[in-house]
């Protein structure tokens, strides 16, 4: 049993790992605010300014057809509640996917 190893030495390997990931983390937040404003900017756009509730819902039913931008159908499915409240109120694209917690605040500065 001579050689033993000490595993409390760092791993130059597993720290460029992590710092990948965090960019990968990172990177993929940006897009999922992308995505989030890009839709929400067309359903802004498709909804108009003075639709009713219900108009809004059957609308966003529709739009994933019309706009075809992929993940629009998981995205309507979980936030539809939040998005129609969030439309009625008046919000813009960006703002509502600060409240959705996709895009950080600082992403906003970054990205318009």
């Amino acid at each position: 049993m001579g050689m033993s190893q000490h595993f409390d030495h760092p791993n130059p390997v597993r720290e460029m790992e992590f710092s990948y990931h965090d960019k990968a983390t990172e990177n993929k937040q940006i897009i999922i605010c992308n995505v989030c404003k890009t839709i929400l900017r067309k359903v802004i756009a498709f909804i108009g300014k003075t639709a009713s509730k219900e108009e809004i819902n059957q609308k966003l039913d529709r739009i994933c057809q019309k706009i075809r931008i992929s993940g629009c159908q998981s995205f309507l499915q979980k936030y539809k509640n939040k998005v129609v409240n969030s439309l009625i109120s008046g919000d813009k694209a960006g703002t509502i996917c600060i409240k959705l917690k996709l895009c950080k605040k600082m992403d906003m500065q970054t990205i318009q």
